[in-house]
């Protein structure tokens, strides 16, 4: 009886120094390797005793055999992630008893969520005529730019007032395009030839041809103004790189704030020069002798550009609030913050770009021009996606869809999304509808 007494210790014994503790530790980041800080830990029997990783993405906790088993990572960010302790790590482990692993966390853009809209209103639609472009008035007047056939040929600008009753309108010479709001809200009409001001005076449109060069030169490139300060770009859609600027209106002074560049595509860019006839190197050589530019550029904007492989560069600046500028660097993966008393502030990292073909994502982002939220747009099976972005974060929050598929012109103003839309196959002319932006539900921490 007591030997038997004895062998029961002895096993026990062993089953519980076999209960051996490991200290696990190591950095949750994501798929390119970035730390991701205020991530959730725990082991999942116990899901109420939660750690956060630091703000370099470091974790540890104490992992006991036989007692702890899965140990879980959640973040608003990011699809949860199981770690599961093998036995091959506890082997190499033993001797020091420690466990140093990197944990990957998957994207969750897949996992938005979606808000879905009601029936929307139809702002404005007639029969007799199609709504190309659209734009609000500095007073709120709704300005359209309107076309029997096509818009080449009796193209209108038409006025509307608060009831949307037309009560002005104003027959446009040539070709036009479309309507710009310049960053002081005017309003300007562009024509394949022509630049017009249009400004609402007493319920009446005035329409004063400008200087077009002008325009395209001192006019379009301003973005938005903060206190005496102007910013601006020079970008081009020929060359893969560009600069952001500040102009101080008091001493005239300029400065550079963010130079934005696509490395893989410049490198492709010049390369070019390399490849094409010696006619076409010799009359680049020409052209760097005659105005001082690089002939690997000359090459490339004539010659790479009109590539498949060639896409202009997008990287939005926004002014949100009174003093603060958002600049989303597609091409680092970053959103910056820039204030004209500390410049850059801060930055985040964002990957609502990426993967393009399974997100959908598409050019451009819009910003609602009175609550000055910024929205990544999507579009699946013809639908389009109107997503937030967390400016803390850079995650995309939630997702709203649009009613109708394949809408054009999109436009947000005070949770308002206006746009242009006719039914496919249909003898409806383009109409004006108008839907309102809801909420998603907060996200939850939610246990599994």
């Amino acid at each position: 009886m007591l030997r038997i007494f004895a062998i029961l210790f002895l096993v026990s014994f062993a089953s519980i120094t076999d209960a051996q503790t490991y200290q696990l530790s190591g950095t949750v980041v994501d798929v390119d390797g970035i730390p991701i800080p205020d991530a959730y830990y725990f082991f999942s029997n116990t899901p109420l005793n939660k750690k956060k990783t630091s703000r370099d993405g470091a974790y540890s906790i104490r992992y006991t055999v036989g007692k702890n088993d899965t140990l879980k990572f959640k973040h608003v960010g990011f699809d949860p992630y199981s770690l599961v302790i093998t036995e091959r790590m506890m082997r190499r482990a033993k001797k020091s008893g420690k466990i140093n692993l990197e944990v990957v966390m998957p994207n969750r853009v897949t996992n938005i969520i979606t808000v879905t809209s009601n029936v929307p209103d139809t702002l404005f639609g007639t029969q007799e005529y199609s709504v190309s472009d659209f734009e609000f008035d500095k007073s709120g007047q709704l300005i359209l730019l309107t076309y029997e056939k096509n818009l080449s040929k009796g193209a209108v600008l038409r006025l509307l007032d608060t009831n949307q009753m037309v009560i002005d309108a104003y027959y446009v010479p040539g070709d036009a395009v479309e309507l710009r709001t310049d960053f002081r809200k005017n309003t300007h009409l562009i024509t394949e030839e022509k630049v017009f001001l249009v400004n609402v005076v007493d319920d009446r449109m005035k329409v004063y041809l400008e200087d077009r060069d002008y325009y395209f030169k001192y006019i379009a490139p301003l973005i938005d103004t903060i206190d005496q300060n102007i910013y601006f770009s020079n970008y081009s859609e020929v060359y893969p790189a560009f600069d952001y600027l500040e102009f101080n209106r008091i001493d005239s002074s300029y400065t550079t704030m963010k130079t934005v560049e696509d490395t893989l595509m410049m490198e492709l860019y010049r390369s070019e020069f390399k490849y094409v006839d010696v006619r076409t190197k010799i009359w680049a050589h020409d052209k760097q002798l005659e105005t001082g530019i690089d002939k690997e550029i000359w090459v490339g904007a004539t010659v790479f550009t009109n590539s498949v492989y060639y896409e202009p560069l997008y990287a939005p600046l926004f002014k949100v609030g009174e003093d603060s500028i958002y600049v989303f660097d597609h091409y680092k993966n970053l959103m910056f913050k820039y204030t004209p008393e500390q410049g850059f502030v801060d930055s985040v990292r964002i990957d609502y770009h990426r993967n393009q073909r399974k997100s959908g994502w598409e050019q451009p982002l819009i910003q609602d021009r009175s609550k000055r939220t910024i929205y990544a747009t999507f579009e699946r099976n013809g639908y389009t996606y109107l997503s937030e972005i967390d400016r803390n974060t850079g995650i995309v929050l939630k997702s709203f869809r649009l009613h109708f598929k394949y809408v054009e012109h999109i436009k947000i103003i005070d949770g308002y999304v206006y746009y242009i839309y006719r039914p496919y196959e249909s003898v409806q002319k383009k109409y004006i509808y108008r839907e309102k932006l809801r909420s998603a539900p907060k996200v939850e921490d939610k246990e599994e």
